[in-house]
């Protein structure tokens, strides 16, 4: 059975040049392991794109680490607040993975039962490989990626916010600071299910 858990999440997300993104992960001591972590992710629609139109985002993710490997989906519905989204998120098996995947068939559990929100039909519109890293900054957690669409790789780095914890408004602070010590202004990375079609 699928485990299941829910967030209020803000995802801060800054674009920046290769150049940019290789001398703050140097600053932060390091660096993309290809074959160690990464990531697939696999963006899926309605039939008639009503999730993308309503600022939704339904995504399962594989995860690389290593040897060991974890399928994840999520769903997220936007909230009053800019860049926060209620998050729904379910840990699958591999069969489960593959059913979505390669059949679009959404596995059972809380997001399946969402039916106001997909209508229980999907379909896959992208898919999008991710390096990830890791590295802290003032005891914070910061995340890298390198993104590959299409033949083209972008750079982001990132971190993520707990919008219930009102102890989170540091983290803003101090991300934004990170970028201020490379001369970077933060504005908000448009996201990936938008930006790549």
């Amino acid at each position: 059975m699928a485990t299941e858990k829910r967030m209020l999440d803000q995802e801060l997300r800054q674009e920046l040049t290769k150049a940019q993104c290789y001398a703050m992960m140097d600053y932060l001591m390091v660096h993309f392991a290809d074959n160690k972590d990464f990531h697939y992710n696999y963006y899926f629609d309605t039939p008639d794109n009503s999730l993308g139109k309503r600022d939704i985002t339904l995504r399962l993710r594989s995860i690389v680490k290593g040897e060991s490997i974890s399928y994840h989906l999520t769903l997220k519905i936007p909230t009053i607040d800019s860049d926060t989204y209620l998050e729904y998120n379910q840990r699958l098996d591999e069969r489960e993975m593959r059913l979505l995947a390669y059949n679009n068939k959404l596995p059972q559990g809380e997001i399946i039962e969402l039916t106001s929100i997909h209508g229980g039909n999907v379909k896959l519109v992208n898919m999008i490989k991710v390096n990830r890293v890791f590295a802290l900054f003032l005891d914070q957690k910061v995340f890298f990626d390198r993104i590959s669409h299409q033949g083209k790789t972008y750079y982001e780095v990132g971190t993520r916010i707990d919008r219930s914890l009102a102890s989170d408004d540091q983290k803003i602070k101090n991300f934004k600071q990170l970028l201020a010590k490379f001369g970077i202004e933060f504005e908000q990375a448009e996201r990936r299910s938008k930006k790549f079609k």
